[in-house]
């Protein structure tokens, strides 16, 4: 985060002060924002000879709602509840109508309210209401203990000023933060749909192996004898037909087994369970895949899955669509990042449509990806083809 504009010897006006606040709090990152307007709360302080100020958000139900409180050196600021207090300032803020309390306090301020705000001391208090998109969003309070005790119009409307902009920004930064709390939602939402579905993956793939493949390897020994019995030249035939059909289909739910549930990664490690998968499609589909894989020590179990399934997903939508002769797929790491790219010679696609229409397998590789911080960017060339390219970054952060 930049710094927050210098006060020079010979000294900022309040306006251009505002305006280098302004520019600066659009510059910030809106992760910073907080920071920033505390920042910018505490430098507006000597501009009005105020020794602490806050600003604070009406709730829904109209209730006050903390947001930032500071004070000047030597000062304590209010301590804010974090939402649900119940003013005798209320019903005026909202309002829209200040409250100037100027010399005794007591004459403006309910007894109760000066002694929970801890307002001994002060000889001059504004609380002036802000507004945002239309309607009251809360108030600026600021409080002198030193003179002057007066509070002159110029000085209310800078500081209402101020507190416009500041609240402004302070929605700004709620909006964001709310936006990131839906995001880790969906995220842990994500993460517990694929892990109920590697769930039900192995579930599957047990039950392929332990049931119907046993199943499978009997009935194709009872296919071989049925055709060694067999004396008639056509049966025979047939049966030796129907034995090796059946032999195929025993090889192929046990692929499928492994694919729902690839050991290999377990017992071999990654790299291996990516090759054993590029020579499977290679096999199937007569596609040449070459590999680049850097040696890369060995990371958890969680990444290696979802590397693995990237490229199962990679490749089964080269399988599909692409019309590729070849494959070239790149696991390496460099600079502490791990970058994986699946790359065919295919026909490519309309990445416009796909980005309008959605696909589910582009989705979840960019789903997996971002489980571990990382990004899923697609293209397209010109000339043909398509790239997947991945980048988790910090890969320390995973090896075992």
């Amino acid at each position: 985060m930049r710094e927050l504009p210098k006060i020079n010897a010979a000294g900022l006006s309040i306006e251009q002060f505002t305006i280098e606040v302004s520019n600066w709090l659009l510059e910030s990152d809106t992760a910073d924002l907080l920071s920033a307007i505390e920042s910018s709360l505490t430098a507006f302080l000597p501009y009005i000879q105020a020794q602490r100020m806050s600003l604070v958000r009406l709730t829904v139900d109209n209730r006050f709602e903390g947001a930032l409180a500071v004070a000047a050196p030597g000062y304590q600021p209010i301590s804010l509840p974090a939402q649900g207090l119940y003013s005798p300032y209320l019903e005026q803020i909202s309002k829209g109508e200040p409250i100037i309390a100027e010399g005794n306090l007591l004459d403006v301020i309910n007894h109760d309210e000066f002694i929970i705000q801890k307002m001994e001391g002060i000889i001059a208090h504004i609380v002036v209401p802000l507004r945002v998109r239309g309607r009251i969003w809360g108030s600026i309070a600021a409080s002198r203990y030193i003179e002057p005790a007066q509070w002159q119009e110029d000085t209310i409307t800078r500081v209402r000023s101020f507190g416009q902009l500041l609240a402004a920004t302070f929605e700004r930064y709620a909006y964001w933060e709310k936006l990131q709390h839906k995001n880790q939602k969906l995220e842990l939402l994500s993460r517990h749909l694929m892990d109920s579905q590697e769930t039900e993956r192995r579930m599957l793939s047990r039950e392929l192996h332990d049931n119907f493949s046993q199943r499978m390897a009997l009935l194709t020994i009872k296919a071989s004898s049925l055709t060694n019995r067999l004396t008639d030249a056509d049966d025979k035939k047939s049966a030796c037909v129907l034995h090796h059909e059946i032999q195929d289909l025993a090889k192929d739910m046990q692929a499928l087994s492994r694919s729902l549930h690839p050991a290999i990664l377990e017992d071999l490690g990654l790299i291996v369970a990516l090759k054993a998968e590029c020579r499977r499609l290679s096999a199937i589909k007569d596609i040449d895949i070459q590999t680049l894989f850097d040696p890369i020590p060995a990371v958890n179990k969680e990444l290696s899955l979802n590397l693995y399934r990237i490229l199962q997903e990679a490749l089964n939508n080269v399988a599909k669509h692409a019309q590729a002769s070849a494959v070239f797929v790149l696991l390496q790491a460099e600079q502490g990042n791990l970058h994986f790219q699946i790359i065919d010679d295919g026909i490519g696609c309309d990445l416009t449509l796909t980005e309008n229409i959605g696909s589910l397998g582009l989705i979840s590789i960019q789903e997996r990806a971002q489980l571990f911080n990382g990004t899923a960017t697609f293209t397209s060339p010109e000339d043909g083809g398509f790239i997947v390219d991945i980048m988790i970054p910090t890969i320390k952060e995973y090896y075992e």
